[in-house]
């Protein structure tokens, strides 16, 4: 059902009488396999004294399917997304259903222009923005316009799958199950690392992990700082600058001396974002060794960063 219905959507399915299921409706229903589908409805029509439905998904490009009334279970009136709920049953989304039922016929020509046009325009406009934050006033407006909005604290299980869309673990195929994970890690920051985070309503819009090596790792024993990220529509408003003051507050509370990261030589934000906090450059033998052989082989160089708290 994409691109109305994603991965990792989560459904909220009404039990109906066939007769209230309209054109346009998204219907939970069953195959003769036993498998349980979400498809849209693109036509209703009657048959041996029976109500029937011609059933497509909004991306498929063969034939829709035919389904009898006794096999629809109910049909879908809320999806939710990234935390936050939207209802399939009001006007605005019924028309917006019936639509996708009408350009069905289309679909093998429409959603691959579509695509592309979406594509498009995410990286126009993602030029543009950046174009945007590159200029002082830009910054200075959204951060008083945003501040009573961003609130930080330290990440709890409820932040894993925010957190996990963030920094796209979901998407990694390689990693089974990482919300489940990440929301393990969360219940014990003093063992896995403490992630703070920057929340804008519902939704973790910046992160930063903080983490303590013991002394066997030696040279990386101590507190670190990993990953620092934020949501490109959020940057340039001071988020990664309060994260990095919160993360030094809880290293400090953990009787931490000192905190140290890595950062790109030639990444200028980065290092102005750091050293404003009171980072300066230090040379660890061992761990200076690694990133030049990351620029031999990368171009970039990573330099270690230290602040004394």
């Amino acid at each position: 059902m994409r691109p109305f219905i994603q991965d990792g959507d989560f459904i909220t399915v009404s039990p109906i009488e066939n007769s209230s299921i309209r054109v346009g409706d998204v219907a939970f229903y069953s195959t003769a396999e036993n498998n349980v589908i979400v498809h849209r409805v693109i036509k209703k029509y009657g048959k041996d004294g029976n109500m029937n439905f011609l059933i497509k998904g909004d991306a498929c490009f063969g034939p829709p399917e035919s389904v009898k009334s006794q096999d629809v279970l109910g049909k879908v009136v809320a999806i939710e997304r990234n935390e936050r709920e939207r209802r399939l049953d009001t006007k605005l989304y019924r028309i917006v259903g019936f639509f996708f039922a009408v350009i069905s016929p289309f679909s093998r020509w429409i959603f691959p222009i579509g695509s592309r046009v979406k594509y498009k325009g995410h990286r126009l406009l993602g030029i543009i923005l950046e174009k945007l934050q590159s200029l002082k006033l830009y910054g200075l407006l959204f951060k008083k316009l945003m501040k009573e909005n961003i609130h930080y604290q330290i990440a709890t299980p409820d932040d894993a799958l925010s957190l996990s869309r963030l920094y796209s673990y979901n998407q990694q195929s390689d990693l089974e199950n990482p919300t489940d994970v990440l929301k393990e890690q969360l219940k014990n920051p003093e063992d896995s690392g403490y992630w703070i985070v920057a929340r804008q309503k519902d939704s973790v819009i910046g992160g930063v992990n903080l983490g303590k090596f013991p002394e066997s790792d030696y040279p990386y024993e101590g507190w670190w700082l990993f990953g620092m990220k934020v949501n490109w529509r959020y940057r340039r408003m001071g988020i990664g600058e309060q994260l990095t003051k919160m993360a030094i507050e809880v290293a400090a509370k953990n009787s931490a001396s000192e905190v140290k990261l890595f950062v790109f030589e030639d990444s200028k934000p980065a290092n102005n974002l750091y050293r404003k906090a009171g980072f300066n450059q230090v040379f660890i033998p061992q761990p200076d060794k690694q990133p030049e052989e990351d620029a031999r082989e990368n171009s970039r160089r990573r330099i270690v960063l230290a602040k004394h708290i």
